[in-house]
This record gives structure tokens, sequence and C-alpha cells, in this order.
């Protein structure tokens, strides 16, 4: 399954237009509590290949179903705007 970009992402200005920056905004993210370092080293993984399709404009090509919350934050711009298209995203609902 494929994840279509969110279009809106590219009409607001972002701070991150490189992957470097991307990572970097990525590894701001404190580790939640009950992910061990493998499970949160692949969630940044993951959170990067997003970025890398959203700088690349390409479509998300893997499933992204029912992942931490702090993934979902790691895929939005820093001014908020989430990179793909969110009705496409399934997550758990607190």
């Amino acid at each position: 399954m494929s994840i279509p970009l969110n279009p809106a992402a590219f009409q607001e200005y972002s701070s991150i237009t490189t992957l470097a920056q991307a990572q970097r905004w990525i590894d701001g993210f404190s580790r939640p509590d009950c992910f061990n370092t493998h499970a949160w080293s692949t969630t940044k993984r993951l959170a990067l290949l997003v970025w890398k399709c959203h700088l690349e404009k390409k479509h998300f090509n893997r499933t992204l179903n029912f992942l931490h919350p702090t993934f979902y934050d790691m895929i939005r711009t820093p001014e908020g705007e989430n990179i793909l298209n969110e009705r496409r995203l399934r997550r758990f609902v607190a």
C-alpha cells in the first residue's frame, strides 16, 4: 500500500529541507519508556524514510499502522504540518 504525501506540506514553509535536518528533527525526540533501544532505533529509521520520500516528492510505499504517538510527531514538520496524507494513517485512539 502506498501512502500519498500531503500536498499541504508543500504549500507551507518548512524549516526542514534536507535529510540531515530531518535526522536532527527526529533525533530530538526522546525515547518513550516503553520502548527498548532497538524498537526506538527502528521507529526513528522508519520516520527518516518517510522524510526521505517527502523531500524527494515520492509516495511512501510501506504501511504505517498503529505506531507510537511520538512517531506521528516525527513525521510532522516543526511548523505542525503532517508530511503524509493523515487520512491514510491508522492509529490507536486513546
